[in-house]
């Protein structure tokens, strides 16, 4: 949620705090030149033409207004020119404030026109990227570092037109239609490290001070605003990382009173930050989830409902399905919250609650919360909501959610395709439970649009930011569709890419390792260990056969098929993935040899152990049936062969002696010089 959709609020400023408009910037110059007017206009005699001579500039672009984009392109370089004058002029007469007065004025007037405009896409993005480009002119930058060598006159100047550049960015932004390449920039980091670095200096003067309210309140205002907004457009969070701010917002928010104006800022600032996955390591780098939850369990009077909220949905995003498990009953309040926001914003024209939050902030939540089947569960079983929802309502509820935003795949808009993306992850993971299959396979409009999605490669996809915890559209329609059944295990079979290697003409047995692409580094030493030993077995991996998308998941499966046995690559990033989950659970199914190999501290994973430990239970009732039924399986996929049954026997103990939690995983170190025999085909590697 941005700052300016949470004005619809109607929020009371405290602390002296208002919202920062552009009139009122110019009005704290105008105030600083009446005071100046009434202690020293007799000292002042002498005229500068400087800005006169660029107020007959700014008079003869204005002429040309009818022309938007010529006014536009007029008025920056004049920006420019006029930063680039102020060291110039000396402030010796009152015309020279004067003259800067009427600068200050045409500058609005063109900026609240550039306020007005909504369609001009292209025209946005470059009025954006022009303002930052200005704001980081070494002038700008000198002054919010607050140089020594600046006279009172020309911090003043400085400080209007900063704020003024400032507030129109804010109001633009919104607009902007960033793309993926935007993130990697760092052009801006020297405007961005002095801009949040002015803040802090202000908030430390007003802590050691004792000051009612902060020094400089504008500036510090215009630039959290700044930040707020900023944040808000998550695929440019990493401008905002490595650059010290994080640190800075969260010991700022333990110095400052909690009720704030400027710590309902900061508060929003984190949200924002915590949204995207690099920005969520970088809070917990700096222990940002146990500030959160020190902040909100030592303020719980002082917060108020949004702000708690805020933090509530931070510290969601921070945790760990483990931390989540530790901490039922705030996980649980902080689940209800974000259950009742989704449904209050579907209820919406703009979809959007009470609180101006759009629809797709609690789902992006969601989206992280469910690779832990035990958030699932709670949410569709046990939320607590006003109207109260059942099973068969909160599935609807998503369900009908997706239907409303399945046409942005035809038009190009981020949001909506955010969050329709969001919403099949969602409905993913609904999809591996059992017991909820029947619910979504009942639904016919929900699997008629699923499997044209998952069949449309003709999609206009917008460039977004996704986190982790989300795949694709098309790879989650494909999913839905395998859990449900609709894509059966002999589709997958049906190939004609002859790189896939075929058991039935390779002497060799097949290795297929699975593993999170986060992994990478990891799986590479593996692989490396693995190709040493190449004329014992082949190795079947993912960048070798998956050279395109295309009919990714059919070649995955077949890689599974064909292999002897699976090595899965074991971390808390696999267990969040719910496309290494459906590859875990096919080689269960398909009856596979699973070594799974535990990387650094064993994760927290609930449906890997249950899906091993459900085919465990299998082997002890009836092994002979078990064995009967691999039996033919392997005779049908090795050309008649026989089972010796000692093979299988290898891999019924194997599962049996898997420990009941990861927490009983023998450890192995693979540098360790002492190698002892393992109890099971488990082990973790550090």
């Amino acid at each position: 949620m941005t700052e300016y959709q949470s004005e619809m609020l109607s929020w009371n400023y405290g602390d002296g705090y208002e919202n920062v408009d552009m009139e009122k910037i110019i009005q704290v110059f105008q105030d600083f030149v009446d005071n100046i007017t009434l202690k020293t206009s007799e000292e002042m005699t002498k005229s500068d033409v400087v800005f006169q001579q660029l107020l007959n500039k700014f008079q003869q672009v204005r002429e040309n207004e009818d022309n938007l984009q010529d006014l536009i392109h007029g008025t920056i370089p004049l920006c420019n020119e006029f930063i680039d004058t102020i060291e110039k002029v000396n402030f010796t007469c009152m015309n020279d404030f004067q003259n800067c007065l009427k600068l200050f004025r045409h500058i609005e007037s063109v900026f609240q026109i550039i306020i007005s405009m909504e369609d001009e896409k292209f025209l946005i993005r470059e009025i954006f990227f022009a303002l930052l480009n200005l704001l980081s002119k070494p002038q700008i930058c000198f002054h919010l570092n607050d140089d020594q060598h600046t006279t009172i006159p020309h911090k003043e100047v400085y400080k209007c037109v900063t704020n003024l550049l400032l507030s129109l960015a804010c109001r633009k932004i919104t607009l902007v239609s960033f793309i993926s390449d935007d993130s990697t920039t760092r052009k801006y980091t020297d405007i961005l490290n002095a801009m949040y670095k002015r803040v802090e200096r202000n908030l430390q003067l007003s802590t050691h001070t004792r000051q009612p309210t902060v020094p400089d309140n504008q500036t510090t205002f215009v630039i959290l605003s700044f930040f707020w907004n900023l944040s808000d457009r998550t695929v440019i969070v990493p401008w905002l990382l490595d650059i010290g701010l994080v640190k800075t917002m969260l010991e700022c928010l333990q110095r400052i009173e909690i009720s704030s104006e400027t710590a309902k800022q900061i508060i929003n600032i984190i949200h924002n930050i915590s949204r995207h996955d690099e920005g969520a390591d970088e809070l917990n780098k700096f222990h940002g989830l146990v500030i959160l939850k020190n902040i909100q369990s030592n303020n719980s009077q002082a917060l108020d409902e949004l702000n708690n909220l805020l933090i509530s949905m931070a510290i969601a995003l921070l945790s760990t399905p483990k931390q989540i498990h530790s901490d039922n009953k705030r996980m649980n309040r902080i689940l209800n919250q974000l259950l009742q926001i989704t449904m209050e914003a579907a209820e919406t024209e703009d979809h959007r609650d009470s609180y101006a939050f759009h629809v797709s902030e609690p789902l992006a939540v969601f989206t992280k919360l469910f690779v832990d089947d035990r958030s699932l569960e709670y949410v569709l079983s046990h939320a607590e909501t006003d109207p109260q929802l059942d099973v068969i309502s909160t599935i609807n509820l998503f369900i009908d959610l997706f239907m409303k935003f399945r046409g942005a795949f035809v038009e190009k808009k981020q949001l909506e395709q955010f969050t329709c993306t969001a919403l099949l992850n969602i409905l993913w993971s609904i999809s591996f439970q059992d017991r909820y299959k029947t619910k979504l396979q009942q639904n016919k409009g929900f699997m008629k649009t699923i499997t044209s999605l998952a069949m449309d490669n003709g999609e206009k996809i917008v460039e977004e930011y996704v986190s982790r915890s989300m795949e694709s559209m098309i790879k989650a329609a494909n999913g839905i569709l395998y859990n449900l059944n609709e894509i059966s295990d002999d589709q997958n079979a049906d190939i004609a890419d002859r790189q896939l290697i075929s058991n039935a003409s390779c002497e060799k047995p097949m290795i297929m390792i699975s593993y999170a692409h986060s992994n990478n580094h990891f799986c590479d030493k593996i692989l490396a260990e693995l190709k040493e030993k190449g004329n014992l077995f082949g190795i079947w991996i993912d960048r070798n056969y998956c050279l395109s998308n295309e009919d990714l998941w059919e070649k995955i499966a077949l890689g599974i098929k064909q292999s002897n046995l699976v090595l899965c690559l074991l971390s808390q990033e696999y267990f969040n993935s719910k496309s290494c989950r459906k590859e875990a659970i096919f080689a269960i199914k398909r009856k596979k040899s699973i070594i799974p190999v535990y990387i650094g501290e064993p994760g927290d994973c609930d449906w890997l152990v249950a899906e091993m430990h459900e085919y465990a239970l299998k082997l002890r009732k009836d092994s002979k049936k078990e064995f009967i039924k691999y039996e033919q399986r392997y005779a049908k996929n090795h050309d008649g062969e026989e089972l010796e049954e000692y093979i299988f026997n290898r891999f019924k103990n194997a599962i049996l002696n898997l420990p009941n939690s990861p927490n009983q995983t023998m450890k192995t170190s693979i540098c360790s010089s002492q190698i002892s025999t393992p109890k099971s085909s488990t082990c973790t590697i550090s």
